[in-house]
């Protein structure tokens, strides 16, 4: 029964490690563009806290602050963009953070039960994708899908698998297999 708890109060701690890491590794790795919805909080303030989408120029408007260029930006070069422009002039020690509420949409179109946008989670893979787009149809080919990543300037396809993970503005294509 000892040997049964401990197992499972290992497991737990591992998941949360693992969620804090992921949550970590978000907050500097994960880049804000145009759609996101983001939550804005400044300890204290009230007036200063807010709830904004990132407009399609790639900012944020901010009462009392004005507009704000955030595209491109992680959660945590956003957090230290926004503490720098409050501790100039507005407030003596700010103490900001910065939520994602609504993630950009990826999109997967092709040989999938239902083709269209949509709304990006970390951790999603091509596999999960699919899934929330009603499977592969009996026509799909699985071997030969593509991605044309939304970071990418020059829009060219590569090649992609079940388990490789989708980003926003991803599109990924399911082609017709032949018999």
């Amino acid at each position: 029964m000892k040997k049964k708890l401990l197992l499972i109060l290992c497991a737990t701690v591992w998941m949360l490690a693992s969620h804090t890491l992921q949550a970590s590794e978000l907050r500097t790795s994960y880049r804000l563009g145009p759609g996101d919805k983001i939550q804005i909080s400044v300890n204290g303030e009230d007036d200063l806290s807010i709830k904004t989408q990132v407009a399609p120029d790639g900012k944020i408007s901010w009462n009392f602050i004005g507009d704000v260029q955030v595209a491109g930006l992680s959660i945590q070069a956003l957090e230290k963009r926004l503490y720098n422009i409050l501790i100039d002039g507005f407030l003596k020690r700010p103490i900001v953070s910065v939520t994602i509420l609504n993630y950009r949409t990826l999109f997967v179109n092709g040989e999938v039960g239902s083709s269209g946008g949509y709304p990006y989670r970390p951790g999603l893979t091509v596999r999960k994708v699919v899934t929330l787009a009603g499977g592969f149809t009996d026509r799909a080919d699985e071997s030969r899908m593509t991605v044309i990543r939304g970071s990418d300037k020059t829009h060219t396809e590569q090649p992609i698998g079940l388990d490789d993970p989708v980003f926003p503005d991803d599109i990924i294509t399911v082609p017709e297999g032949f018999w």
